[in-house]
C-alpha cells in the first residue's frame, strides 16, 4: 500500500509539471526531435514539447495532431525522413482543439488534401479558428472539418481502426484515441490521451465559458479508468516520459518501453487527484 501511495504521489508531482508555458511551447517546445518508430505502425514525428504521431496503413497515413505553426517545417521534414511523402497523409485527427495541437491543420490540409475529422465542439472550434474551451487561448486559421465525429465513432484506413473516446474538460470536444497494434506477433491496445490537465486560471465552478467543465472532467476520468491500455501515449511527450522511454528503446530494452500499463494507470490517478483537489478547494471557498 505504501508503495502504491508513493507511486501516485510521484505521478502527481510529474503531472503538475507537464504543461509548459505558451512561450516555452512556441520556442523550445516546438523544436523538432528525430522521428522514430514507437511501436508497430505508429511513429513519433512531433517536437520536443508537442506530440504528433503518424499511423502507417496500406492505404496511407493517419496524422494525429499537427502542432504549432512554429513546428510545421520540422513536422514535414520528420515525416519525409521516415520515408513517407506528405501526400501519403489521408486523414488528420486531433487530440483537442488548442493552438498547440491544431495550428498546423490548415497548412497540412492544404499540402496534402487529407480529410480533417474531429469530435463535437472541437470540430466547431477547428472550423471557426476560435478556441471555445475554458482557456480561450490563441486561435488559428479555420479549417473545414470533413467528418464530424461522436463519442465511440471509429476512423478506418487500410484496415487500421481507431476509436474516438469523448474525454471533455480540457476542451469541450477533447478526444482520447485507442487502437490495436501488432508487435512481435502480439496485439497491444494503444491509448493516445487527449488531455486531462486544468489550465492555469481555469475555474471548475461558476465557469461562464464552460458551465459543465467539472462534469466534463469527471466523465473523462471515468472513461480513462475504463480503458485497458498497454501502450501509453499522449499529446505532450512529458506526459508519458517519451524521452526516457526512447532512450531505453535505443539502448536495446528487452521489452518496448512504450508498453506501460502501470504508467498509464498512475498518470490517470495523478491527474484525477489534481482535479479532485482543485474541485474541493473551490467548493471550500463557496
Amino acid at each position: 500500500m505504501r508503495t502504491a501511495i508513493r507511486l501516485v504521489l510521484a505521478s502527481v508531482a510529474l503531472c503538475a509539471a507537464v504543461m509548459p508555458a505558451p512561450a516555452q511551447l512556441r520556442g523550445p517546445g516546438s523544436q523538432p526531435v528525430e522521428p522514430f518508430r514507437v511501436i508497430g505502425n505508429i511513429y513519433y514525428v512531433g517536437a520536443a514539447g508537442i506530440s504528433a504521431h503518424i499511423i502507417d496503413t496500406p492505404d496511407g497515413l493517419i496524422l494525429l495532431d499537427t502542432g504549432s505553426k512554429e513546428m510545421q517545417a520540422g513536422l514535414r521534414a520528420n515525416i519525409e525522413k521516415l520515408g513517407f511523402a506528405l501526400t501519403d497523409i489521408k486523414i488528420i485527427l486531433s487530440s483537442h482543439a488548442h493552438w498547440d495541437h491544431v495550428e498546423g491543420h490548415a497548412d497540412m490540409q492544404q499540402r496534402t488534401g487529407a480529410r480533417v475529422m474531429a469530435l463535437g465542439e472541437d470540430a466547431a472550434a477547428i472550423s471557426s479558428g476560435i478556441d471555445n474551451s475554458a482557456l480561450g487561448g490563441d486561435g488559428w486559421t479555420p479549417v473545414k472539418v470533413d467528418r464530424l465525429l461522436e463519442d465511440g465513432d471509429t476512423v478506418s484506413l487500410g484496415g487500421v481502426v481507431m476509436t474516438a473516446h469523448w474525454t471533455p474538460g480540457h476542451t469541450k470536444g477533447c478526444t482520447t484515441w485507442t487502437m490495436p497494434v501488432l508487435e512481435d506477433g502480439k496485439t497491444y491496445t494503444v491509448v493516445f490521451v487527449g488531455g486531462t490537465s486544468i489550465n492555469p486560471g481555469v475555474q471548475l465552478l461558476g465557469n461562464t465559458r464552460y458551465p459543465k467543465i467539472a462534469e466534463g472532467y469527471a466523465r473523462t476520468f471515468t472513461t480513462l479508468k475504463s480503458i485497458d491500455a498497454d501502450v501509453f501515449l499522449a499529446q505532450h511527450p512529458e506526459m508519458y516520459d517519451m524521452a526516457g522511454k526512447r532512450q531505453r528503446q535505443q539502448a536495446g530494452a528487452t521489452e518496448n518501453p512504450f508498453i506501460d500499463r502501470v504508467g498509464f494507470q498512475r498518470f490517470v490517478a495523478g491527474q484525477e487527484k489534481l482535479y479532485l483537489d482543485q474541485l474541493a478547494e473551490e467548493q471550500g471557498r463557496q
